[in-house]
């Protein structure tokens, strides 16, 4: 959740400084760019998944109560309410509290499955020693049909959090309900499941 809502703050500019090889390295499985593997049986065409990790401050695991509770404070009644609280309204004051920025971003990580259970996973260098605070997992399909990288990304990770209450057996919250694209191991439990 702090990392979705803190890609969604950022300017285009510094969006692409962390997140432009990424979209580059996807749109290159489309655009007639040569595409570099690290696994020499893998082909372009196989389901590749580019893998990025994020880093963030202030550290979200921190806050009283939880972030994804504070948001979900936005909604009435049950988790299951699409209605927005008039009550609850959040005062922009109280919306700084859950601004966090990006510290870091690792380089690419490439995950390749064969199809027939094999997984290989080539790690790009991570920045800094600790666990990252999310990461990013998409599989290669053409970023031009898109109107906004950043947009694909922000909805990718609310498709994570989807997936998370999904893997608990949880229905997750109306705000999470989307199609879409969300974690790697979602998405081969919705395959063999």
């Amino acid at each position: 959740m702090a990392a979705l809502l803190a890609i969604n703050r950022l300017d285009e500019s510094t969006f692409t400084d962390y997140f432009g090889e990424l979209e580059a390295r996807l749109a290159s499985h489309y655009d007639g760019s040569s595409i570099e593997l690290p696994f020499p049986e893998a082909d372009p065409d196989d389901p590749i998944i580019y893998q990025q990790d994020i880093y963030l401050e202030p550290n979200p695991i921190e806050f009283e109560p939880p972030v994804l509770e504070q948001f979900l404070a936005r909604f009435e009644g049950e988790p299951s309410s699409p209605l927005e609280s008039e009550a609850a309204e959040i005062a922009i004051g109280e919306l700084d509290s859950l601004a966090f920025d990006i510290e870091a971003v690792s380089d690419i990580h490439v995950l390749y499955n064969d199809g027939r259970g094999t997984e290989q996973v080539e790690h790009g260098a991570d920045p800094l020693e600790r666990k990252p605070d999310a990461r990013l997992e998409i599989m290669a399909f053409d970023v031009t049909d898109l109107h906004s990288f950043q947009h694909f990304v922000v909805s990718h990770l609310a498709y994570q959090i989807r997936d998370r209450f999904l893997l608990m057996g949880v229905n997750p919250p109306v705000a999470f309900r989307a199609q879409g694209w969300g974690t790697y191991e979602g998405f081969q439990c919705q395959k063999f499941c």
